[in-house]
């Protein structure tokens, strides 16, 4: 290979990993359990709403896995802007520390962290993942879309999760 041509083909492959590098840190999911990013709650199936505050309503379904990983969840919640999914809670069982670690095992190191708190994704990722510690025993996992009112997101307050009776369930389509 001539000099020029083995330097153009160096330089190339610098610039397809720095690519790769800055592409590393982008946290992209479609949405979550095959629900995606902007569908309606009545994808959903049968759920029952949990929490409304203005546009925002969240459900929990009523067959739902509770597991992370390896991780026990409290609950999962999925709240909708104007009926389009934007943001999805995962209220875990286990301690924020255990939490961070099964995300990672799927999604790589957080981009930011605080004490037990650690954020995935940047301003140029599609989603958004935050953790949070919520006391000694348990925390909470927030994804959104960064493409469907993360404003919303950001500050959108979320009750604890409900552990009571799931009989009082509909189906969404039918409770819209």
């Amino acid at each position: 290979m001539k000099p020029r041509h083995r330097t153009t083909a160096q330089l190339s492959a610098a610039f397809v990993l720095g690519l790769a590098a800055i592409g590393a840190n982008a946290l992209e999911l479609r949405g979550f359990r095959g629900v995606t990013w902007g569908e309606g709650a009545n994808a959903l199936g049968t759920a029952v709403a949990t929490q409304s505050e203005g546009d925002v309503t969240c459900y929990r379904r009523e067959t739902e896995n509770l597991l992370f990983g390896d991780s026990a969840l409290n609950g999962v919640r999925y709240c909708f802007h104007q009926d389009r999914l934007f943001m999805v809670a995962l209220d875990a069982a286990v301690d924020a520390k255990a939490l961070s670690a099964e995300f990672q095992r799927a999604y790589g190191r957080p981009d930011a962290r605080q004490g037990l708190a650690a954020s995935w994704g940047n301003k140029t990722s599609g989603t958004h993942a935050e953790l949070v510690a919520h006391g000694k025993t348990t925390a909470r996992l927030t994804i959104y879309s960064n493409k469907i009112e993360p404003a919303v997101a950001k500050r959108m307050q979320l009750g604890p999760v409900e552990t009571t009776s799931r009989t009082a369930s509909s189906n969404v389509t039918s409770a819209l």
